[in-house]
């Protein structure tokens, strides 16, 4: 079962933590700020996304099903 993750992009800062540890699923844009790469995103990143989320220092990431 896939599952969906949103960025708020008026609270990323472009730490890119989430980047360099899920690069299957997230990248950055021109200014360097967090973007997805992948609309549906296959359960078995799920742990991997979910750490991404709770180490988030801008809680910009969530996770919806």
């Amino acid at each position: 079962m896939a599952f969906k993750v949103t960025i708020d992009s008026q609270r990323c800062q472009g730490h890119g933590k989430c980047i360099i540890e899920c690069p299957e699923v997230f990248d950055s844009d021109e200014q360097g700020y967090a973007v997805l790469t992948m609309t549906e995103i296959p359960d078995e990143l799920r742990p991997k996304v979910r750490q991404r989320v709770a180490d988030c220092p801008e809680t910009a990431l969530e996770i919806s099903d």
